[in-house]
């Protein structure tokens, strides 16, 4: 199937205004310009989305383990214009966690062309800090000494996993991690200096939502000492994800990262959980399943815990984030469209196959109108999702081009 589509083409770095892909089977075979007056009337035409950091949306949460979860998170990423994600879990028993992994290989046997693709597994815990664990159940927590074979005995699908560099016994686990290509990230810790520079040592490149639940500058006695975020904003070798959503990550402080690691070694990322997408501004939901879960509470479109002591992820999607960032953090449209696309393709390994529109590339595209909002997402030169004139979504079954 051939398709062309014309609009001001976002790339790495410029607009391309007027601009126009060719695809042809599912792939971009070519880039172009395309003669139009009035550009300013065209859809901006973006790579799809990559979101490496989100653990549900719709009322689900991808530690459910089922086709019903993994269909409603895979259709609510895709009115979002999220072509890739990695889904995410939280602290569980390791029981629950392999149940996620078994279903994870099941589902990726069933790929369509007409979903968002699930890229692999990042394993957000339970190798963390009590500290700093956030909205992660306590109970749930383990130490590298209670065994992580599960983990290295995955690696074909767990891309990604987030640790705590100061745990007894972490220098040995990370090593063995990147032995097996697994992306060692930094978070949920209460690293000191030593720690964090002999993590990155043994190979940790990466830190995950950067100045949430994470060691930071703190005295002791009369030093002041660094934790993990100053360590990676002043080091090039570390990338950095941040939750742009406006809490977690006011403005000023998106702007001061983004200052300090720049587009290309800053991801974006929805932590979104269950909530995300019911258009609840209230409620109790829960972040995992079974009796290790959390109790989370939203209240005006932000999700706590139940105690009101710290964020429980997002109930924003990506693309929110990428208004927030240049409407509100005056970031350039281009690193901001960067930051959800290319960088997280790169952190996970996958940025031959997407993350960008260059020829080769999967034909994935994020349609946007001039207030950044989506209109259109296609996968492999498809329509999978459209929204008609009034803003209403419509039928993507229809939208085949």
């Amino acid at each position: 199937m051939k398709r062309e589509i014309t609009g001001n083409i976002i790339l790495p770095g410029r607009i391309l205004y007027g601009g126009k892909v060719l695809c042809e089977n599912g792939i971009i075979v070519g880039i172009s310009e395309h003669f139009c007056r009035e550009t300013q009337k065209l859809p901006f035409v973006l790579p799809g989305l990559v979101d490496i950091h989100n653990h549900g949306g719709m009322g689900h949460d991808y530690m459910e383990a089922t086709q019903e979860a993994f269909e409603a998170i895979s259709g609510h990423l895709l009115r979002h214009g999220v072509t890739t994600a990695q889904c995410t879990t939280v602290s569980a028993p390791i029981e629950q966690l392999e149940a996620v992994l078994r279903f994870f290989n099941t589902w990726r046997k069933q790929e369509n062309g007409r979903r968002c693709r699930f890229c692999g597994i990042h394993i957000e815990g339970p190798y963390i800090s009590h500290k700093n664990k956030g909205a992660h159940p306590a109970g749930a927590l383990k130490l590298p000494r209670d065994g992580y074979d599960w983990v290295l005995e995955n690696s074909d699908i767990i891309r990604e996993i987030t640790v705590a560099p100061e745990l007894r016994g972490m220098p040995e686990m990370i090593e063995d991690l990147c032995r097996a290509g697994i992306v060692v990230s930094g978070g949920h810790d209460d690293a000191e200096p030593e720690d964090v520079e002999e993590a990155v040592e043994k190979g940790m490149r990466h830190c995950t939502h950067i100045y949430c639940a994470m060691s930071t500058l703190h005295k002791t006695g009369l030093q002041r000492r660094c934790g993990l975020c100053e360590y990676a904003m002043t080091h090039s070798e570390i990338t950095a994800e941040m939750i742009a959503d406006n809490h977690h990550t006011p403005p000023w402080l998106a702007q001061m990262i983004y200052r300090c690691k720049g587009a290309d070694k800053l991801c974006v990322v929805s932590d979104a959980i269950a909530p995300g997408g019911l258009n609840e501004k209230e409620g109790m939901f829960s972040l995992g399943t079974g009796e290790n879960c959390t109790q989370v509470f939203v209240e005006d479109g932000v999700a706590v815990v139940g105690d009101g002591s710290c964020y429980a992820g997002s109930v924003q999607a990506l693309d929110s984030m990428i208004r927030n960032l240049v409407k509100d953090a005056d970031i350039p449209l281009v690193d901001a469209v960067r930051m959800a696309t290319l960088t997280p393709a790169g952190v996970v390994g996958i940025e031959q196959d997407c993350g960008s529109i260059a020829i080769g590339k999967r034909a994935d595209f994020c349609i946007m109108d001039k207030n950044l909002e989506v209109s259109e997402t296609i996968v492999e030169g498809k329509t999978v999702f459209r929204k008609d004139r009034d803003g209403r979504d419509k039928n993507s079954e229809q939208s085949y081009l």
